[in-house]
């Protein structure tokens, strides 16, 4: 593994900016790959923006009750977050 990486992995625990869930969130690493600036939006405004941010992270709060979020939720989803995990039992 590079050292780098790890040096960046551990700054971003240690600092608790950027969310750890980041590395494997299909948000975080494109799924909207096709709209720059809506990825862009969504990490400054969830992702890059500490506990505020995450507080307000639909995919954060229900993977943090439940381990795990779908794919297809977004951070500002209007689903509440036991309407998304309701869903998820179904």
């Amino acid at each position: 593994m590079n050292f780098a990486f790890i040096f960046a992995k551990e700054l971003i625990m240690d600092d608790d900016i950027i969310c750890e869930r980041a590395l494997k969130c299909p948000i975080y690493s494109g799924i909207l790959a096709s709209n720059e600036v809506l990825i862009q939006t969504y990490k400054n405004l969830y992702c890059d923006a500490g506990k505020h941010g995450r507080d307000k992270c639909k995919r954060y709060q229900v993977a943090l009750l439940v381990g795990k979020c779908p794919p297809d939720i977004l951070p500002n989803s209007n689903l509440s977050v036991e309407d998304i995990i309701r869903n998820m039992e179904q």
